[in-house]
């Protein structure tokens, strides 16, 4: 499924409402990309924590009630800097940590 351009915008802004407040200090990045119907949501974190876990769990439930429908939300936590290696750096960035 190719996504549109009016979709993908859109969900920047679902994706940035989402995370409103959630950001702490260990996330250093996060994009997404969508396959099929579903999106996948990439973060990267300097250290995975219970704390880094609740969060990522808390931004997937905002962003599932900002959706026109019921859609598949997989989360991907990357521990590390958001660069080569990361598996959401070929996805739409929504947020990158200055300095990251």
């Amino acid at each position: 499924m190719e996504i549109s351009l009016e979709r993908e915008n859109r969900l920047v802004i679902d994706v940035v409402q989402a995370a409103l407040g959630l950001i702490s200090p260990e996330m250093q990045a996060i994009s997404f990309d969508v396959k099929s119907e579903r999106i996948n949501l990439y973060i990267a974190v300097r250290e995975r924590s219970q704390r880094v876990d609740e969060d990522v769990e808390d931004l997937v439930f905002e962003l599932e009630a900002l959706q026109d429908g019921p859609v598949t939300i997989e989360p991907y936590i990357f521990v590390g800097s958001p660069g080569a290696e990361w598996p959401g750096g070929s996805g739409r960035r929504v947020y990158l940590a200055k300095g990251a």
